[in-house]
Order: structure tokens, then sequence, then C-alpha cells
């Protein structure tokens, strides 16, 4: 199945609707589990267990979304590049609302 990311409130409940890059909305994000080992400098996304869970915080989102641009520069068009199109979404709206977490389930 792969890493797969939430956008939790601080009640722990799933914020979705959330615009999508490609059109329509969404409520979680995966597919760009394999950019994490493509050999790019990625201190926040590689710190990530990608066969359990992680839970970040909203102070945590900048260099979130630095890594995930760091890797967007080398994600082809596909569902690679949609699935970090879609967890930079996530972080914006995380780092926007102060208390809310990202959840990162592994397999």
């Amino acid at each position: 199945m792969g890493l797969v990311v939430e956008l939790r409130d601080r009640a722990g409940n799933v914020i979705g609707h959330l615009p999508d890059p490609s059109g329509g909305t969404f409520d979680a994000a995966g597919d760009f589990d394999r950019t994490l080992n493509a050999g790019l400098d990625l201190p926040v996304l590689s710190s990530i267990d990608t066969f359990a869970d992680t839970t970040m915080p909203s102070a945590a989102m900048r260099p979130l979304l630095q890594d995930i641009d760091t890797a967007m520069t080398a994600a082809k068009d596909g569902p690679k590049l949609r699935g970090l199109m879609r967890l930079r979404v996530l972080a914006e709206n995380c780092l926007a609302h102060e208390g809310s977490v990202l959840v990162f389930m592994g397999d």
C-alpha cells in the first residue's frame, strides 16, 4: 500500500476536502514514498519510517516544505509528482492551522 498522510486537527479529526492541485478535492496524500530513496537530500522526509506511524506538528512544516520542494524537482509527471503536490497542500494547511498535525501512516 505505501505511506499515506492525513491532516488532522487538534481533536484528531481528519481535515478533508482540500483542493487538489490536479483538480477536485482530496483527503490524503500517497504515491510519493518512492522519492524518499531517490538519493536526494531530504532530512525531514527521510526521517519518516515508512513501516510505522509518524506524527508531525505544524511547527515542523517549514523544513518539510523545503524537502517537498526538493523532491518535486526530481519527480517526473505522474503519481509521484501528484502525491508530492498533495503532500505540499497538506503541509501548507498544517502550517496555517496551529495545533494541527500531519500523520504519516506506514505499512
